[in-house]
Formats: C-alpha cells, structure tokens, sequence
C-alpha cells in the first residue's frame, strides 16, 4: 500500500507543479517586497499601490522580462483595509496620469487598463470594507 501511495504522490507531483505554474496568479502575493509606487487620494481617504507581478507563472516571466505592462493595483483606505484588486491576471502599465483614487465625495476609480481607461464604482465594496453592508 505504501509503495503505490508513493508512486501516486511522484507521478502527481510533476503535473501539479505544471498546473500551479500555469494557473496561480503571480498577483497573489503583495507587499512591501514588490510595492512599485504609492499614489494618495486628494482628500487622504484612500491610497492606491502599484506592485509588480511575481514570476510564478510563465506569463508572468514573459511579461516581466518584456518589461511592459508587468504591474497591478490594490485600493485601500486610510486604516489599510483592502478595499479593491486589479483583475489577477490583468498586466497594467505604471501610467498614473489621469489616474481617479475615491474620495469621500466620489466613490470612483479611473486608471489605465491595457484596453485604455477603466471607471470602477466602488461603493458596494467602499460600504462592506467600513462595515455599512
């Protein structure tokens, strides 16, 4: 029993490592490690970083060597919560000119996509994050 356990678990294994490496978002994992900018609200309610994709993915190596379109940003309010992800598999650009952060006032985000501009209405998320929902 033991012998055909193992031999499952060796010829698993490399076709687990292959579908890991080909599904598992390289925007998983963010900190200060791979933290690429900072842009602040005008207000101070909201910050947005910028952090580069890790190479866990072929895609993820091709893009980062490329050197093009290899970030991806997370929202977040003044107390840190998380409040807003890129898509996990969207590579985006570090253009931050015309870039919309929330404000109290307005719950929107603007940025730049690699389809052009994107206009998110947080305010679902803005409300379930501050516990109004």
């Amino acid at each position: 029993m033991k012998k055909i356990l193992l031999k499952l678990i060796i010829l698993s294994s490399p076709c687990l490592a292959i579908v890991w490496l080909l599904l598992f978002s390289s925007s998983s994992f963010y900190g200060d490690f791979n933290l690429h900018y900072t842009k602040e609200s005008d207000d101070g309610e909201y910050y947005l970083n910028m952090y580069q994709h890790l190479p866990t993915t072929p895609i993820a190596v091709y893009k980062l060597i490329d050197g093009y379109d290899k970030y991806f940003w997370v929202l977040y309010n003044k107390e840190g919560k998380e409040i807003w992800h890129s898509p996990h598999y969207a590579y985006l650009n570090d253009t931050i000119g015309g870039l919309v952060i929330p404000t109290k006032k307005s719950n929107l985000l603007r940025y730049r996509s690699n389809g052009g501009w994107e206009t998110v209405d947080l305010t679902d998320k803005i409300n379930q994050v501050n516990g109004k929902k």
